[in-house]
Order: C-alpha cells, then structure tokens, then sequence
C-alpha cells in the first residue's frame, strides 16, 4: 500500500481517525484542514485560563468514540460524576430530576400514577424498546401523560443534543438514550486533549499533516481522482475521504448527484449555548439541571473535568433549538435567566464567557424516512465520506468516529482490490 496513498479534507474527528486507522496498515495519507489547527467542533478555547470546549461536549462510556480512542491508544483522563443532585426546570420551578430509583420516588416533579408510568417507560427502554417510524411515534405507542411524555422528550434531548422527536428515528434516539446510561466522561483539558493525542498518533503513523491548506474541488480523471488545492495546485490520489459537512462534500465534488440529495434532505441539529467563566460557584447553586416544559439545559463540567484555574468553574446552559428554527434575538437572555433561576449570584462572579447563537451540533439528524449517507459515494469509485452525518452508528461525535473508521477501511479495501468497484459503492 505505500505506493498508494489517500487523501482526507477535513481535519476534525472522522478525518483524524481515518488517517490513523489508514497510516497503521501501511497505506500512504495526507490531510488537508482549511483552518490553522485541527479537529473542528472539538477544538478547545483557552480564555484567562479557562478551557472552553465549543458548547457541552461529553464522551459516552458506551459510545464509539470512546471504543475507537481506546484502540488506538489515545490517552485521556476525567471524571464522570456531577457533585449535586440533578434538578428539573418546569414553569420556572426546580424539581428534583428523577433518574434513579430514589429520586423518581422522592421527586415532586412527578405524582404516584405518573411515577409508576415514567418508571415502566424508563425500564422498556432500558430493555430494548424500538420500533420503525420516528420518536414521536414510539412516544405515541406509549400512550403517556403529557408529563410524563415531556420528561421522556427531555431525556432524549439530553443524550442526543436533538430537539425534533418528529423527525428522527425512534431506533437510533433509543439507541442513543441506552449509550448514555451507561455514563459519560467529562475530559481533563477539553476535547482539545482527544485531538492532540489524535494528531499525534497521525504524526507517529506517519501522515502528512496540511494546516491552512483549502481544498477547491476534487475532480474525476480517468486515471483517478485528482484534487485541486486552493493555492491552485492539483495532485493526483488514488482514493479520497471527505470529512467535511454535507454541503461541503458536494460543493467539492461537484456534480454527484447522490451528495446534492444529502444537502437537500439533510435536517441540522443546532442550539445557543452560553459557557460561563466563574470564580467559583456561588452559595447553593445547582451543578445540572434539564427544563422538561422547555427545551433548556445547564451543566458544571468542572465539577468532574480539569477545565478551570483552581476554585474556577465553567458552566455550560444550552437551548435545544426546533429543527429548522432560527435563534431567537433574545436568545442569550434566555440562557442568562436559566442561569439566574439555578445558581443565583453568578453575576457577580462571572470572569468571561463563550455565546454561540444556532451553533451545529450535528449536520444532520438520522431520520426515521431514509437512511443516513453511506461512507462510499455511490458511482464516484475510490470517494469516500465520512463525519456526523454519515453511516447507521450513533450520533454526534459518535457517528464521526464510527464514519471514520468505516470510511478507512472501505477505502483500504478499494486499495487491496486493484481499485475495482465492489458491491458498496454501486
């Protein structure tokens, strides 16, 4: 293989991943990132000495990311645990968020009946539940007070980052609540750690690292593929992985049709978040809390990651936006008041913060009415795509991981046969 090589635009999680998993099974690798560092949306912000990753980033225990770190060797540390207990937001009241048997018994949240229903909900899910069609259509199946439906939602929308039960599949945000039971990590340092350790693996394996290199097009020939740089250069290869953003992957490729589709069909995740810098959390405030009538969310990473000067502390407050819904003008007052309702006092505390109005969670939802992207582009031999968007594992970061990967090794076995299409990319 080292007289053949692959090319990957995009320097973020699916990128990096793909080079390493090509580099260690001898195949030559280049990556081409536009900006002057690596890894996208988990780049981390260094502000006064507080880290700030783009808006809450947690790694799932049971999530492909974290499985295909640990194989490659990626080293990272953090902590899992919250301090306080977890608060639920309805009418502008704090209720005690039932996630263990103790709280959903306890919780005011809730009455007797309700309990009992959230508690037979919580357990089908934990077994298995699935089913065609989308979220909303499970939560209809279920036939669930408006309470306890709105809970539910809340919960989906905390382990997924979506905010559009009618829209995305009923299996995969299943799926997804069942991974994020099993824990989450919150990282020492930022994502920016994960990416380092990718970087330096790349390195180690041998790829050819490109910053501040943009890509213009990526064109057929028809001895190949042939990529056009921004500097107005073109270099031939004999496969090339796109991991980049849907329209992004078809503005490079031009006119494939199969990439158009996705820019058309694809349905963006966003939400406005707002990270605070504080010195320190003021007296009684709450570390997390979830709005169950409205789609908010509040978290102190702090609390379980190495994120701030000592005593510091950064929360992170999200508002899951509505498929297709714009930010609103009033959006980071919103976030302000969710604040002022859970941990009062942190005005005066503030040192500096991080406000990211309808910033992209993910590219595109998985929807229940057609398949995600597959990583082989159909008719476009040896074009390959990889990111949030692509591939039926995960979602978010998860997906990106699990696309790289898959991305990685069809484009090997396009190498291994000769460049002879195979039955994936027909």
């Amino acid at each position: 293989m080292k007289d053949q090589r692959v090319d990957i635009v995009g320097g973020g999680l699916a990128g990096l991943i793909a080079a390493v998993e090509l580099a260690r099974k001898g195949t030559r690798v280049a990556v081409f990132e536009t900006a002057n560092e690596f890894g996208g949306r988990a780049r981390t912000r260094d502000l006064d000495g507080f880290l700030f990753n783009r808006g809450p980033h947690a790694l799932y225990c049971n999530g492909a990311l974290k499985r295909t770190l640990d194989r490659l060797g990626i080293a990272y540390t953090g902590g899992r645990n919250l301090s306080r207990a977890r608060q639920a937001i309805i009418k502008g009241r704090l209720h005690s968020l039932p996630t263990t048997l103790g709280s959903i018994v306890t919780t005011s949240l809730l009455g007797l009946g309700d309990k009992v229903s959230f508690t037979r909900a919580f357990k089908a899910i934990m077994d298995g539940a699935t089913r065609a069609g989308s979220f909303a259509d499970w939560l209809d199946g279920e036939e669930l007070s408006p309470m306890v439906r709105s809970l539910v939602e809340a919960l989906a929308r905390l382990s997924s980052y979506a905010n559009g039960s009618g829209h995305i599949s009923a299996r995969v945000l299943l799926d997804q609540i069942r991974i994020t039971a099993g824990g989450t990590i919150y990282v020492d340092g930022g994502w920016a750690s994960l990416v380092k350790g990718l970087v330096e693996a790349a390195r180690a394996a041998g790829v050819e690292l490109n910053l501040n290199a943009a890509v213009d097009r990526v064109t057929r020939t028809t001895d190949g593929l042939q990529l056009v740089l921004g500097n107005g250069e073109s270099r031939s290869s004999e496969a090339v992985i796109l991991a980049v953003a849907p329209h992004e992957a078809a503005t490079l490729a031009g006119d494939i049709t199969s990439l158009i589709d996705e820019v058309r069909e694809s349905r963006a995740v966003r939400a406005n978040t707002l990270d605070l810098a504080l010195r320190g959390l003021p007296p009684g405030a709450h570390d997390f809390a979830l709005g169950i009538d409205e789609p908010f969310y509040l978290s102190v990473h702090t609390g379980s990651a190495k994120l701030a000067p000592v005593d510091g502390a950064i929360v992170h407050i999200a508002k899951y936006l509505p498929i297709g819904e714009a930010p609103a003008k009033n959006a980071t007052e919103e976030l302000e008041a969710i604040a002022d309702l859970v941990m009062p006092g942190w005005r005066e505390r503030e040192v500096t913060r991080q406000t990211l109005r309808g910033m992209v969670v993910s590219h595109s939802l998985p929807r229940w009415d057609r398949p995600r992207a597959s990583v082989c582009v159909p008719g476009a031999f040896g074009l390959f795509v990889a990111g949030d968007w692509v591939g039926e594992e995960g979602m978010i970061a998860d997906a990106a991981a699990a696309s790289g990967v898959q991305a990685a090794q069809s484009a090997f076995e396009w190498l291994s046969r000769g460049r002879t299409p195979g039955r994936a990319h027909s």
